[in-house]
């Protein structure tokens, strides 16, 4: 099962119906219609779910990121930019994997030094949006990662992050539930 979040809707892709208020769809078509008496949440039934998303969003351009939520005795490190708290994360170099990506993307936005681990994966998001008038799909795979270095935060302005900073779990459950959606649904997962 993989969501998409796009635009205001979040069609759910998946091989089979799910018990929740999801409306089923073949096409976006469909979804126009029910966006205008106020219904946003889709499931998609597919035998191969990517294969779904890759040929749904066919003519948008693919973007392969990693990202982390990091934790540090008890707290998790969150980044602040474009006005919101966010998790680290950035796109994959050429030739860089899902793993070695996420590691570096969250030293190089939060100034953190080697002692971060990787413990396991913990959620693949997929989120639309435009940039320049390109459609872009971007898939994020979401690590859980534990820190046991010194915490000498550093934002990476160069990439716009304002804020580094360590929160608690109420906190941080704050800060999930006033960012992306994307990263509301990682926190959920994570917290399940």
């Amino acid at each position: 099962m993989y969501k998409v979040f796009d635009s205001k809707n979040e069609i759910i892709f998946t091989s089979q119906k799910l018990n929740n208020s999801s409306i089923l769809v073949n096409n976006s078509s469909e979804i126009i219609a029910h966006n205008k008496v106020g219904k946003y949440l889709f499931n998609h039934l597919s035998s191969n779910p990517l294969k779904s998303i890759e040929n749904w969003y066919s003519n948008y351009e693919f973007i392969n990121a990693a990202g982390g939520l990091v934790e540090n005795n008890g707290k998790f490190l969150w980044i602040f930019r474009n006005g919101l708290w966010d998790l680290p994360k950035g796109k994959l170099e050429k030739n860089e994997d899902f793993k070695s990506a996420s590691l570096r993307e969250v030293q190089e936005e939060c100034g953190l030094d080697s002692n971060l681990v990787i413990a396991k994966l913990l959620y693949t998001s997929f989120h639309t949006y435009v940039l320049e008038s390109k459609k872009i799909l971007k898939k994020t795979c979401w690590f859980k990662m534990n820190y046991s270095g010194v915490n000498n935060l550093k934002p990476q302005i160069s990439e716009g992050i304002e804020k580094v900073k360590w929160f608690d779990s109420k906190e941080s459950s704050i800060k999930a539930e006033n960012s992306f959606k994307s990263i509301k649904e990682l926190w959920k997962i994570y917290l399940d």
